[in-house]
């Protein structure tokens, strides 16, 4: 079976014998491929819309893998059985859903979250909400990666859960990683600590650390956009107003110019 480069992505972080909750399935693609390749003993196909879970029901069998994929209808991980209170999953997959969705059930399944081991996931939007979530649900992003495809760019984060940690995990490292390059940043006078802090929530700090080459062209995309709208509200603006609304276009002007700073001083690191 051939995923897409998008979902091939978010495959190839499933940690090897992990057992994901794949929700948002869709067809099931994932959950074939992981099974086939051998990288999972077992998954949970997981969907709230019964049209596409019938679909991926019919590719399960279509592969003679209905042993080793639980197909199940679910609104986020509520349908997520427990043994021994603990939830059968080790693993969170969610991909191809906006972020705020993605919060929504990870908010609403913190309980069973909290007790499993990693979450890997495919924001189709607002990514940095996502990190925020993460973090407040104590996961520790671990990994991050960006792909172009059919005119898109798409982040994929993969993060473990500090209280249910891997064998050999060491936060230390990473982190150490990240304070060593702020600080050459400070040096170049470059990033102060609440850019770097802001930076990293909205771009995915292991993205800016590794030089992501996708995530380099994304930021020259994000200033080209940001120079062309702010050209166009400095041109509209420049007619006669009220007061109110001269006051809330430098308002929006100051913030453009504040986020344009950033993508400068970022691409200037990366490139």
């Amino acid at each position: 079976m051939e995923l897409s480069k998008r979902l091939h992505m978010v495959a190839s972080m499933v940690e090897k014998g992990s057992i994901p909750a794949d929700v948002g399935c869709d067809h099931g693609y994932v959950a074939v491929y992981l099974i086939r390749e051998g990288v999972c003993p077992r998954v949970f196909a997981m969907d709230v819309n019964e049209g596409p879970l019938e679909r991926a029901r019919e590719h399960v069998e279509e592969f003679g893998l209905a042993a080793y994929i639980d197909v199940r209808l679910s609104d986020g991980i509520s349908g997520l059985p427990c043994r021994g209170g603990r939830p059968e999953a080790d693993t969170l997959l969610a991909a191809g859903m906006g972020g705020r969705l993605m919060v929504k059930i990870m908010e609403e399944g913190r309980e069973k979250l909290a007790q499993m081991r990693w979450a890997i996931l495919q924001p189709q939007s607002e990514a940095w909400l996502v990190r925020e979530a993460l973090k407040k649900n104590g996961y520790f992003i671990t990994e991050e990666n960006m792909i172009w495809e059919e005119g898109k760019f798409y982040t994929v984060i993969k993060a473990v859960n500090l209280q249910n940690p891997p064998e050999g995990f060491c936060r230390e490292t990473l982190e150490a990683q990240e304070k060593r390059f702020l600080e050459e940043c400070k040096s170049q006078g470059r990033l102060s600590s609440d850019e770097w802090e802001r930076a990293a929530d909205i771009f995915g700090s292991r993205l800016i650390l590794e030089k992501n080459p996708v995530l380099l062209e994304y930021l020259k995309e994000s200033l080209r956009k940001n120079r062309q709208i702010s050209a166009g509200i400095g041109s509209a603006s420049a007619g006669e107003a009220g007061a109110p609304e001269k006051e809330k276009t430098a308002g929006r002007l100051a913030q453009l110019a504040k986020e344009r700073q950033l993508l400068e001083q970022l691409i200037g690191i990366m490139k």
